[in-house]
Protein backbone atom coordinates (compact mmCIF):
# COMPACT_ATOMS: atom_id res chain seq x y z
CA UNK A 1 0.00 0.00 0.00
CA UNK A 2 1.91 3.36 -1.06
CA UNK A 3 1.85 6.01 1.64
CA UNK A 4 0.50 9.27 1.28
CA UNK A 5 3.07 12.41 0.92
CA UNK A 6 4.37 14.14 2.91
CA UNK A 7 4.13 18.19 2.95
CA UNK A 8 6.83 19.35 5.20
CA UNK A 9 5.89 22.18 7.53
CA UNK A 10 2.26 21.98 6.46
CA UNK A 11 -0.78 20.43 8.23
CA UNK A 12 -3.84 19.57 6.62
CA UNK A 13 -6.69 18.18 7.47
CA UNK A 14 -8.54 15.49 5.06
CA UNK A 15 -12.48 14.93 4.71
CA UNK A 16 -14.00 11.42 5.15
CA UNK A 17 -17.33 10.82 3.75
CA UNK A 18 -19.20 9.75 6.88
CA UNK A 19 -18.63 9.64 10.66
CA UNK A 20 -16.51 6.48 12.12
CA UNK A 21 -19.28 3.94 14.09
CA UNK A 22 -18.15 2.77 16.93
CA UNK A 23 -16.44 -0.81 15.27
CA UNK A 24 -14.21 -2.91 15.55
CA UNK A 25 -11.30 -1.24 13.22
CA UNK A 26 -10.04 -3.18 10.03
CA UNK A 27 -8.12 -6.02 10.20
CA UNK A 28 -5.62 -4.26 7.59
CA UNK A 29 -4.20 -0.92 7.13
CA UNK A 30 -5.12 -0.55 3.74
CA UNK A 31 -8.76 -0.75 4.59
CA UNK A 32 -8.50 2.23 7.37
CA UNK A 33 -8.62 5.30 4.58
CA UNK A 34 -4.82 5.95 4.78
CA UNK A 35 -3.88 5.60 1.42
CA UNK A 36 -6.11 7.71 0.21
CA UNK A 37 -3.78 10.30 -0.81
CA UNK A 38 -5.78 12.97 -1.73
CA UNK A 39 -7.86 13.13 1.89
CA UNK A 40 -5.18 12.64 4.27
CA UNK A 41 -2.52 15.20 4.82
CA UNK A 42 0.70 14.65 6.94
CA UNK A 43 1.67 16.79 10.04
CA UNK A 44 4.47 16.88 12.55
CA UNK A 45 5.11 17.86 16.19
CA UNK A 46 7.99 20.81 17.40
CA UNK A 47 8.45 18.57 20.41
CA UNK A 48 8.22 14.81 19.39
CA UNK A 49 8.29 11.19 21.69
CA UNK A 50 11.45 9.66 21.83
CA UNK A 51 10.71 6.23 20.43
CA UNK A 52 14.11 3.82 20.46
CA UNK A 53 15.31 6.14 17.80
CA UNK A 54 12.41 5.02 15.33
CA UNK A 55 11.86 7.41 12.73
CA UNK A 56 7.59 8.79 12.94
CA UNK A 57 5.16 10.07 10.40
CA UNK A 58 2.08 11.40 11.09
CA UNK A 59 -1.83 12.07 9.64
CA UNK A 60 -4.94 13.38 10.46
CA UNK A 61 -8.55 12.90 8.67
CA UNK A 62 -11.40 14.90 9.59
CA UNK A 63 -15.11 14.63 8.90
CA UNK A 64 -16.51 17.06 5.86
CA UNK A 65 -17.34 20.19 7.19
CA UNK A 66 -16.15 19.47 11.18
CA UNK A 67 -12.91 22.09 12.54
CA UNK A 68 -11.36 20.94 15.59
CA UNK A 69 -12.24 22.87 18.64
CA UNK A 70 -9.90 24.58 20.16
CA UNK A 71 -11.84 27.09 22.66
CA UNK A 72 -9.11 25.04 25.39
CA UNK A 73 -6.25 26.62 24.09
CA UNK A 74 -3.84 23.64 25.32
CA UNK A 75 -6.63 20.83 25.58
CA UNK A 76 -8.16 20.63 22.10
CA UNK A 77 -11.36 18.73 21.53
CA UNK A 78 -11.69 16.84 17.99
CA UNK A 79 -15.29 16.12 16.31
CA UNK A 80 -16.28 12.39 15.51
CA UNK A 81 -14.77 10.69 13.07
CA UNK A 82 -11.57 12.11 13.30
CA UNK A 83 -9.17 9.92 11.99
CA UNK A 84 -5.13 9.27 13.15
CA UNK A 85 -2.39 7.75 12.20
CA UNK A 86 1.30 7.04 13.14
CA UNK A 87 3.79 4.93 11.35
CA UNK A 88 6.93 4.00 12.38
CA UNK A 89 10.27 3.03 11.13
CA UNK A 90 13.43 1.20 11.97
CA UNK A 91 16.33 1.10 10.13
CA UNK A 92 14.46 2.99 7.21
CA UNK A 93 11.49 0.14 7.31
CA UNK A 94 8.41 0.78 8.65
CA UNK A 95 7.30 -1.47 11.19
CA UNK A 96 4.36 -0.84 12.85
CA UNK A 97 1.39 2.01 12.31
CA UNK A 98 -0.57 2.77 14.74
CA UNK A 99 -4.42 4.14 14.28
CA UNK A 100 -6.65 6.23 16.11
CA UNK A 101 -10.67 6.83 15.70
CA UNK A 102 -13.17 9.01 17.84
CA UNK A 103 -16.39 6.99 18.05
CA UNK A 104 -19.81 8.31 17.81
CA UNK A 105 -20.01 7.28 21.91
CA UNK A 106 -16.73 10.06 22.01
CA UNK A 107 -14.65 7.66 23.01
CA UNK A 108 -10.85 6.66 20.94
CA UNK A 109 -10.48 3.21 19.62
CA UNK A 110 -6.69 1.92 18.57
CA UNK A 111 -5.04 -0.11 17.00
CA UNK A 112 -1.76 -1.36 15.90
CA UNK A 113 -0.79 -2.42 12.31
CA UNK A 114 2.16 -4.66 12.29
CA UNK A 115 4.12 -4.11 8.14
CA UNK A 116 4.06 -7.12 6.22
CA UNK A 117 5.01 -6.92 2.72
CA UNK A 118 3.00 -3.92 1.08
CA UNK A 119 0.41 -3.87 3.80
CA UNK A 120 -0.02 -3.80 7.55
CA UNK A 121 -1.80 -6.23 9.58
CA UNK A 122 -4.19 -5.76 12.56
CA UNK A 123 -2.12 -6.62 15.51
CA UNK A 124 -3.89 -8.58 18.78
CA UNK A 125 -5.33 -6.14 21.04
CA UNK A 126 -2.80 -7.35 24.09
CA UNK A 127 -0.01 -6.21 22.10
CA UNK A 128 3.04 -8.02 20.57
CA UNK A 129 6.84 -8.30 20.52
CA UNK A 130 8.26 -8.45 16.84
CA UNK A 131 12.39 -9.58 16.03
CA UNK A 132 13.59 -7.31 13.75
CA UNK A 133 16.45 -8.44 10.76
CA UNK A 134 20.05 -8.19 13.07
CA UNK A 135 18.05 -9.62 16.15
CA UNK A 136 16.70 -5.94 17.10
CA UNK A 137 13.28 -6.52 19.49
CA UNK A 138 10.68 -4.29 18.66
CA UNK A 139 7.51 -4.28 21.09
CA UNK A 140 4.08 -3.59 20.07
CA UNK A 141 1.95 -1.32 22.84
CA UNK A 142 -1.15 -3.30 23.94
CA UNK A 143 -4.20 -1.89 23.66
CA UNK A 144 -3.96 -0.63 27.33
CA UNK A 145 -0.90 1.09 26.78
CA UNK A 146 -1.85 2.99 24.47
CA UNK A 147 -4.79 4.34 26.66
CA UNK A 148 -2.07 5.07 29.72
CA UNK A 149 -0.46 7.53 27.77
CA UNK A 150 -3.57 9.01 25.53
CA UNK A 151 -6.74 9.02 27.87
CA UNK A 152 -5.43 10.61 30.90
CA UNK A 153 -3.79 13.63 28.88
CA UNK A 154 -5.20 16.75 28.94
CA UNK A 155 -6.14 15.66 24.95
CA UNK A 156 -6.13 12.39 23.81
CA UNK A 157 -4.10 13.46 20.70
CA UNK A 158 -0.89 14.51 22.25
CA UNK A 159 0.82 15.84 18.76
CA UNK A 160 -1.82 17.48 17.31
CA UNK A 161 -2.12 20.69 19.64
CA UNK A 162 -1.11 24.23 20.10
CA UNK A 163 1.97 24.04 20.59
CA UNK A 164 2.87 20.77 19.23
CA UNK A 165 1.69 22.42 15.23
CA UNK A 166 3.23 26.42 16.46
CA UNK A 167 3.67 27.79 13.04
CA UNK A 168 0.96 25.98 11.37
CA UNK A 169 -1.31 27.03 13.52
CA UNK A 170 -2.43 30.13 11.90
CA UNK A 171 -3.45 28.30 8.89
CA UNK A 172 -5.47 26.11 10.08
CA UNK A 173 -7.55 29.24 12.09
CA UNK A 174 -7.40 30.98 8.21
CA UNK A 175 -8.44 27.91 6.68
CA UNK A 176 -11.65 27.10 9.41
CA UNK A 177 -10.08 24.33 10.40
CA UNK A 178 -9.79 25.33 13.74
CA UNK A 179 -12.89 27.24 15.66
CA UNK A 180 -13.11 28.98 18.67
CA UNK A 181 -9.17 29.89 18.82
CA UNK A 182 -8.14 32.90 20.41
CA UNK A 183 -8.18 35.80 17.30
CA UNK A 184 -4.54 36.19 17.95
CA UNK A 185 -3.61 32.81 16.16
CA UNK A 186 -5.09 33.90 12.56
CA UNK A 187 -1.68 36.07 12.03
CA UNK A 188 0.47 34.92 14.74
CA UNK A 189 1.63 31.77 16.04
CA UNK A 190 0.82 30.61 19.55
CA UNK A 191 4.26 29.89 21.55
CA UNK A 192 5.29 29.63 25.33
CA UNK A 193 7.63 31.81 26.77
CA UNK A 194 11.49 31.02 26.95
CA UNK A 195 13.92 33.42 27.71
CA UNK A 196 16.57 31.80 25.77
CA UNK A 197 17.41 28.63 22.65
CA UNK A 198 18.38 26.79 25.40
CA UNK A 199 15.44 26.71 28.25
CA UNK A 200 13.01 26.35 24.90
CA UNK A 201 14.72 23.53 23.63
CA UNK A 202 14.78 21.49 26.85
CA UNK A 203 11.25 22.38 28.19
CA UNK A 204 9.70 21.55 24.96
CA UNK A 205 11.22 17.86 25.15
CA UNK A 206 9.76 17.58 28.93
CA UNK A 207 6.63 19.04 27.52
CA UNK A 208 6.51 16.35 24.41
CA UNK A 209 8.14 13.65 26.74
CA UNK A 210 6.86 14.04 30.49
CA UNK A 211 3.35 16.76 29.57
CA UNK A 212 0.65 14.70 28.83
CA UNK A 213 0.93 13.40 32.41
CA UNK A 214 2.83 16.06 34.56
CA UNK A 215 0.55 18.57 34.29
CA UNK A 216 -2.10 20.21 37.06
CA UNK A 217 -5.07 17.54 37.07
CA UNK A 218 -2.62 14.61 36.00
CA UNK A 219 -0.58 12.31 37.90
CA UNK A 220 -0.90 13.18 41.53
CA UNK A 221 2.96 14.54 42.31
CA UNK A 222 4.11 18.10 42.55
CA UNK A 223 5.96 18.07 39.00
CA UNK A 224 4.61 20.19 36.63
CA UNK A 225 6.35 19.63 32.69
CA UNK A 226 3.85 20.16 30.69
CA UNK A 227 3.61 23.82 29.03
CA UNK A 228 1.02 26.41 28.48
CA UNK A 229 0.21 28.81 25.80
CA UNK A 230 1.88 32.36 26.51
CA UNK A 231 3.31 31.52 29.80
CA UNK A 232 6.34 30.69 31.38
CA UNK A 233 6.98 27.08 32.33
CA UNK A 234 6.57 25.58 35.71
CA UNK A 235 9.48 26.20 37.67
CA UNK A 236 11.81 23.74 39.12
CA UNK A 237 13.40 23.09 42.21
CA UNK A 238 17.00 21.52 42.82
CA UNK A 239 15.28 18.16 43.72
CA UNK A 240 12.60 17.96 41.08
CA UNK A 241 15.58 18.69 38.44
CA UNK A 242 17.25 15.75 39.98
CA UNK A 243 14.74 13.62 39.99
CA UNK A 244 14.16 14.57 36.05
CA UNK A 245 17.82 13.35 35.67
CA UNK A 246 17.65 10.22 37.41
CA UNK A 247 14.68 8.85 35.92
CA UNK A 248 15.11 9.93 32.10
CA UNK A 249 19.13 8.30 32.94
CA UNK A 250 17.62 4.86 33.62
CA UNK A 251 15.59 2.28 31.41
CA UNK A 252 15.06 0.35 34.98
CA UNK A 253 11.03 -0.63 34.30
CA UNK A 254 10.39 0.68 37.85
CA UNK A 255 12.14 3.77 37.71
CA UNK A 256 12.28 5.20 34.13
CA UNK A 257 10.44 8.02 33.02
CA UNK A 258 8.50 7.75 30.62
CA UNK A 259 7.35 4.89 31.98
CA UNK A 260 6.41 2.68 28.83
CA UNK A 261 7.03 2.97 25.45
CA UNK A 262 10.86 2.97 25.40
CA UNK A 263 13.64 0.11 26.56
CA UNK A 264 16.75 2.67 25.48
CA UNK A 265 17.79 6.10 27.03
CA UNK A 266 17.22 8.89 24.37
CA UNK A 267 21.55 10.19 24.72
CA UNK A 268 20.91 13.39 23.13
CA UNK A 269 17.54 14.16 25.17
CA UNK A 270 19.54 13.12 28.17
CA UNK A 271 22.47 15.27 27.13
CA UNK A 272 19.88 17.96 26.31
CA UNK A 273 18.55 17.75 29.71
CA UNK A 274 21.84 17.77 31.85
CA UNK A 275 22.48 21.21 30.39
CA UNK A 276 19.50 22.73 31.32
CA UNK A 277 18.94 20.86 34.38
CA UNK A 278 22.23 20.31 36.23
CA UNK A 279 22.73 23.61 37.13
CA UNK A 280 19.54 23.98 38.83
CA UNK A 281 20.95 20.58 40.98
CA UNK A 282 24.13 21.96 41.68
CA UNK A 283 23.23 25.46 42.91
CA UNK A 284 21.40 24.20 45.26
CA UNK A 285 24.60 22.03 47.31
CA UNK A 286 26.48 23.64 50.07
Amino acid sequence: MPSPSVLPGLVALALLATPVARAALPERLSQTGLSDAAAVRAFEPRFPLWSDGAAKRRWIALPPGTAVDASRPDAWRFPVGTRLWKEFSVDGRPVETRHYVLGADGRWEFASYVWEGGDAVRAPARGQTLILPGGKAYAIPSTGDCMACHAGARSPVLGFAALQLGPAVPALVREGLLKNAPAAWAGQAPDFDAPDPAERAARGYLHGNCGQCHFDGGVPVPLRLALDVGARPAPLAAGQAAEVLRRAGTRNPYVQMPPLGTRHIDPQGLALLNRHLQPLVTQDRP
